[in-house]
């Protein structure tokens, strides 16, 4: 992160399964690390968003997921991927596109509301800011399920829900600080 530009997400409120402090690294992926990556964003989706899609939405998702895709994205260097690991296990990924665009961002279930998609979010923020000093905002086009979690960690929502291709989603935005 620059050193002249601080920025904090809010801490999302705790949660009866918070338990124990999680040790977690968060590291830059890279495509060798791709597959282990998308499997887990589409374990996450099947299981907690995919229900609020309608079955082409299902399908728009799993084709922008598909490998090929991501690789091209990253060699291009349209989309960053970093991915928080507890030990060696890939807990939560994100991916930030364009520069300004939460375009993934998926936990393990069993590690969810523990403090990991915030800490996620962290990095990929200040490798945009990193890029991009004079950037101002964060957007995402949170699924349903992933409104009240953006909420908590600060984003608000730039106009009603929307389906796309099957794909129910709020457009959101978290304004970032100025620089120095």
């Amino acid at each position: 992160m620059t050193a002249d530009r601080k920025f904090e997400i809010r801490a999302a409120p705790p949660h009866k399964r918070s338990g124990m402090e999680i040790n977690m690294q968060i590291c830059r992926l890279y495509e060798k690390n791709l597959i282990g990556a998308l499997e887990l964003v589409r374990q996450v989706f099947m299981s907690c968003v995919s229900g609020d899609f309608e079955e082409k939405g299902v399908r728009t998702f799993e084709y922008f997921i598909r490998r090929e895709n991501m690789e091209e994205r990253m060699r291009s260097g349209e989309m960053v991927f970093f991915g928080a690991y507890e030990s060696a296990r890939l807990i939560g990924v994100i991916a930030m596109r364009s520069g300004h665009h939460v375009s993934l961002l998926f936990v393990d279930e069993a590690y969810q509301r523990r403090g990991v998609a915030k800490r996620l979010l962290r990095r990929g923020v200040a490798h945009c800011i990193d890029q991009n000093p004079m950037l101002r905002h964060i957007t995402v086009n949170a699924s349903p399920v992933g409104v009240p979690a953006y909420k908590a960690l600060g984003f608000y929502p730039l106009s009603e829900e929307r389906i796309e291709e099957g794909m129910r989603f709020m457009p959101m935005r978290i304004d970032l600080p100025s620089g120095t």
